[in-house]
Parts: structure tokens; C-alpha cells; sequence
């Protein structure tokens, strides 16, 4: 069986709990819900991600909300609509940090990683959309700036593109993500 190039360079599987990371919800917009890009498993994902969040905030760990925001007309996330909003079940408290991004990066032109300097924790458990876009772009470059990756499988989504089902896209994102960038584990698992 092959190894993973992780596993080759000597870096260990990660695991992650809420004492341990920062939970971070990236665009959970009702876009994948009801708009043009629309995610094949929203409902179980929405799910395993607004349990993720009641754990964080039972433990008062640090939740970051990032939501992607478009140019006024745009045919997705438009805004000043329904499928801009974050999902109502996961709308942020007051105590949580929101940041809104303009590229599939959630690092690219935010305070994102100033914020997570702040929090002293190096440890970021990845949820939301698309995997094969926001969410990978997402863990390539935290783990280029040196933060451990922890993807949180069964609360990340897609849809189907050209080519591939969403199960596919999610599945394949996955494995080459944790072959050289991160860490997969089951969504139910982090406590």
C-alpha cells in the first residue's frame, strides 16, 4: 500500500478536539443550499457542522465564520439575499469572529491568520464549502503558514461539477489534502 507524503517527511496524523483548535466554518452559505451551487449533501453536512459548532461553544473555544462576499449583481452569494446569509442554525454569536472573504482563500486579504496568532493556538479543524475549491485552498495555505490541518470529514460539502459527483469531488479533495497538506477525521470524532 502506498504512503502518504506525510507519513514519508515523518509528520504524524493529527487528531483534534475542542480544548486543542480553532473551529472554522467556511462559507456554510444558504447559496449551497437554494442558489446555483447547490451542494449534493447539504443537509448532512449542515448537520455535522452545527454539531461541531455546539461542541466548540460548549467548551468556549475560539469559532471563526468566514463568509464569502461577491460584487452587487453577482448570480451566486448575492448580496443583500437569502443565499449570501450564513445558515440560520449556524448564525454567528457575538463572540465569534466573522470575516468575509472576496477569494477562494480564506487567507487572502483577510485578518484571518492575525486572528489566529491571537489566539495562540496552531490547530485549525476545517468545515464548510466546496471542498474541491474554498475548503482546499483554505488548508494549502494554512499549512503553508505553519498551521496543523485537521479537515473535518462528513462536515465538508460539494456538488457535482463537470466530471465528477459531488461524493467524488469531496472524497478525492480529501485524500490528496491529507496526502501532503492536513489530517482527516471524522466530524463526530472531535470532542
Amino acid at each position: 500500500m502506498a504512503k502518504a507524503f506525510r507519513e514519508l517527511v515523518g509528520v504524524s496524523p493529527s487528531t483534534a478536539s475542542t480544548k486543542d483548535s480553532v473551529l472554522i466554518i467556511i462559507d456554510a452559505q444558504n447559496e449551497y443550499a437554494n442558489g446555483h451551487l447547490k451542494t449534493e449533501n447539504v443537509a448532512s453536512t449542515r448537520k455535522a457542522i452545527a454539531s461541531l459548532l455546539q461542541k466548540y461553544r460548549a467548551t468556549s473555544a475560539p469559532i471563526v465564520h468566514i463568509v464569502h462576499s461577491v460584487p452587487a449583481g453577482a448570480p451566486v452569494f448575492t448580496p443583500d439575499t437569502d443565499l449570501a446569509k450564513e445558515f440560520s442554525e449556524l448564525a454567528p454569536k457575538e463572540d465569534e469572529k466573522v470575516i468575509s472573504k472576496e477569494q477562494p482563500g480564506s487567507f487572502t486579504g483577510t485578518d484571518l491568520d492575525e486572528y489566529l496568532k491571537g489566539t495562540g493556538i496552531r490547530k485549525l479543524v476545517l468545515t464548510g464549502y466546496m471542498a474541491h475549491v474554498c475548503v482546499s485552498t483554505t488548508a494549502r495555505q494554512a499549512d503553508e503558514k505553519g498551521y496543523d490541518v485537521v479537515l473535518a470529514e462528513g462536515a465538508i460539502g460539494d456538488r457535482d461539477i463537470p466530471g465528477a459527483k459531488a461524493e467524488d469531488v469531496v472524497r478525492m479533495t480529501l485524500v490528496e489534502l491529507s496526502d501532503a497538506f492536513g489530517s482527516v477525521v471524522k466530524a463526530e470524532d472531535i470532542n
